[in-house]
């Protein structure tokens, strides 16, 4: 498997490149964000990669960095998907916004992709969101007690009258910018509500 390649970029068109390692010139079809960071061409250039290997074909795509792969192989497992949609998901939205899409159940979000129609939309939404959301929660961004603060939170903001996509939102942007708020719900809660109500 080739996870990486560093070459010299011999040539260079949206959304393509062609970098040469040792003598051998890959052509690596990238994301929006790989080929935006790509030098002139001559110049060094490290891509990591993926290789897909069809009946017919063997394609190498780019991504800017390791998350961002790991995005791209999740959304290419949901049913439907293949590479190079999964490539213009990923390079469409960038990695942090398409989670919050798929979190949040942005279904406009989503069809605003070109390619991507309501029914897959709502393949990523209903095979990704669980896991994205589970791995925001466990995946360090939350301090210690949190979790059990910000379901707390969430049922509360929900009492309030508040749709569960609007208050997860909410919780996960306070979270994000002032993560001590998660220490105590009562703060967590106060600092929600005046985030979901701008």
């Amino acid at each position: 498997m080739i996870a990486q390649l560093r070459g010299k970029v011999l040539s260079k068109y949206p959304f393509n490149l062609v970098l040469d390692c040792a003598g051998v010139g890959y052509d690596i079809l990238c994301t929006q964000e790989a080929y935006g960071k790509a030098p002139e061409i001559g110049k060094e250039y490290s891509v990591v990669t993926r290789l897909i290997v069809r009946e017919d074909s063997q394609t190498l795509y780019g991504f800017a960095n390791f998350e961002e792969r790991e995005l791209f192989d999740r959304v290419i497992s949901v049913s439907g998907i293949g590479p190079k949609t999964g490539l213009a998901i990923v390079s469409a939205l960038g990695a942090e916004a398409l989670k919050e899409a798929i979190r949040s159940s942005g279904i406009h979000t989503l069809t605003s992709i070109p390619g991507v129609g309501r029914k897959t939309a709502e393949r990523l939404i209903v095979e990704l969101r669980d896991r994205f959301v589970k791995e925001e929660i466990s995946g360090g961004v939350l301090v210690d007690g949190a979790p059990k603060a910000r379901q707390e939170a969430l049922a509360a903001l929900v009492a309030l009258g508040y749709a569960r996509a609007d208050a997860e939102k909410a919780i996960r942007e306070v979270l994000r910018d002032s993560p001590e708020a998660g220490a105590k719900v009562e703060m967590l809660i106060k600092a929600a509500l005046k985030q979901a109500a701008k």
